[in-house]
């Protein structure tokens, strides 16, 4: 305990130097964690925006008439590691339907637009899905121009004329659950099973659906093909590469690449930037304290060697000199955090109209505040050690025969 009343002493008779120095470390220190916590904040917030939104994932074939997916290739797609859920899709006019709740037969129904979907869609979180052909989830703008709650029964109107003949068939589904707003937000859609929508575009072509009892001309006998498909990358970053190994197949996708790189290219930058700015100022930080610390062992080499020849050892008087570094960066961090908190709040007030943040513009958590302090404290023991080495080398007898 010696070694740290001896420190705080000797950095109270020079306080206006230790304060001095405290606030030259926080005015180092400040304007990093400030870019660290926008990288944090704004720049975090729409980066977890854009990882938590599936739409973000989402690709699709560009509608040509010309494109055949087969099941082959879509099950060789899915085995890819960027991939992370894709299923066959029918064109966009067979999976039309008119949906009205099966107690309100006197109605039209509502158009809305049939969409594949799977146990491990990425719209899905916990509530119940479609399970085969006779459960459906709807979008919230679907729901709520059908009027339907989940666990009601619906009619849906497939169309088909064939001569002339009305050869329209009505499927009745049950309504597992209703989308939440934010996900297929603004789109009428009824989310079906993959073979249930295969089996409606088939029955749209002319062809009988026997599973269903629909009739028709008897079905192909070629391989089962798609003309599209609705596929997630794994994440945002895989987008660009599917991307482009769609477009090496001669496929044109459609996908929010535009919304993403923008984002991904802002995140890179300013990571550079706090690298680059993080490497002057450390480099400059220990030359700086490095020079203090030594001008300060100049000043005292009287003081330190009559320590010394009263018995304290080199380590004692090394260990003090680490011992007042510590504290001093201890100051420095303090000061830097109160100004931190200051600038924060004042960033978050510029960008309090922003509706996209949904927390603070500008924060950096309990980790990143703890990765921040240790990093400074052993630059600081670092940038000390060359005053401590010279403490070493003080000869209390020579010291005091110069004096």
């Amino acid at each position: 305990m010696q070694v740290f009343r001896l420190a705080a002493a000797d950095l109270r008779r020079d306080w206006a130097l230790s304060l001095c120095q405290a606030f030259s470390l926080a005015a180092v220190l400040t304007p990093l964690l400030v870019l660290a916590g926008l990288h944090q904040g704004v720049l975090g917030q729409l980066t977890e925006a854009l990882r938590t939104n599936p739409a973000m994932r989402e690709i699709a074939p560009r509608v040509t008439g010309t494109n055949r997916f087969t099941e082959a290739w879509i099950g060789e797609t899915r085995e890819r590691p960027d991939v992370s859920f894709i299923v066959g899709d029918a064109r966009f006019t067979a999976a039309t339907v008119a949906a009205r709740r099966a107690d309100h037969a006197d109605e039209a129904g509502v158009i809305a637009t049939l969409v594949p979907t799977a146990a491990a869609d990425p719209l899905r979180s916990s509530e119940a899905w479609a399970d085969g052909a006779d459960t459906v989830v709807l979008s919230a703008q679907a729901a709520q121009q059908i009027g339907s709650t989940p666990g009601d029964r619906l009619s849906l109107r497939v169309p088909r004329q064939r001569d002339g003949v009305d050869e329209g068939q009505d499927l009745a589904v049950t309504v597992a659950s209703i989308l939440p707003s934010g996900r297929m937000e603004n789109r009428r859609t009824i989310l079906a099973s993959e073979k249930l929508i295969f089996w409606v575009q088939r029955y749209r072509d002319g062809y009988a659906v026997p599973e269903l009892g629909w009739q028709g001309s008897p079905p192909p006998s070629d391989a089962v093909y798609f003309e599209r498909f609705r596929m997630y990358a794994r994440q945002i970053d895989d987008v660009g590469g599917l991307v482009d190994w769609l477009k090496g197949q001669g496929i044109e996708p459609v996908s929010r690449i535009e919304d993403i790189a923008p984002v991904q290219a802002l995140d890179r930058g300013l990571s550079v930037v706090l690298l680059i700015v993080a490497a002057f100022t450390a480099s400059g930080f220990v030359v700086a304290v490095a020079a203090t610390q030594w001008s300060a062992v100049q000043r005292k080499r009287r003081e330190l060697a009559l320590l010394a020849l009263i018995g304290y050892r080199n380590g004692f008087l090394i260990g003090m000199a680490l011992v007042q570094a510590l504290m001093l960066g201890i100051a420095g961090i303090v000061v830097s955090l109160l100004l931190f908190g200051g600038a924060a709040n004042s960033i978050d007030r510029v960008f309090a109209h922003y509706q996209r943040l949904t927390g603070p513009a500008c924060a950096l958590g309990i980790t990143d505040i703890g990765i921040a302090t240790a990093v400074t404290l052993v630059l600081m023991l670092v940038a000390s050690a060359a005053a401590a080495w010279q403490i070493g080398r003080i000869e209390p007898a020579e010291m005091l025969r110069d004096e």
